[in-house]
């Protein structure tokens, strides 16, 4: 991402900050890569205001796993139908 000022090189910085935005939000970037997507993002409202909305929902998604699970009494059930199917579980 270069630091010119034009129209199109902003468009074109957004539409590469947006194709690098989970692997950012992942901490998967290398350091210089990271460190600039951060100033533009942080520069740029549209993309501030999309990478916040999807670190938002990223948060929400890794809650509603955490606090999801199987009841127990389920669970049971289906392995019981498996091997009862003749499967093993």
């Amino acid at each position: 991402m270069t630091h010119d000022h034009s129209p199109h090189d902003h468009k074109a910085r957004c539409e590469a900050a947006l194709e690098q935005l989970f692997d950012f939000l992942d901490g998967e970037l290398d350091d210089s890569l990271e460190a600039e997507l951060k100033v533009h993002v942080e520069r740029c409202k549209p993309c501030f205001d999309r990478a916040d909305f999807e670190r938002r929902f990223l948060e929400v998604i890794a809650t509603a796993r955490a606090e999801e699970r199987c009841p127990k009494a389920l669970k049971d059930r289906v392995i019981a139908t498996l091997r009862a199917q003749g499967l093993q579980a």
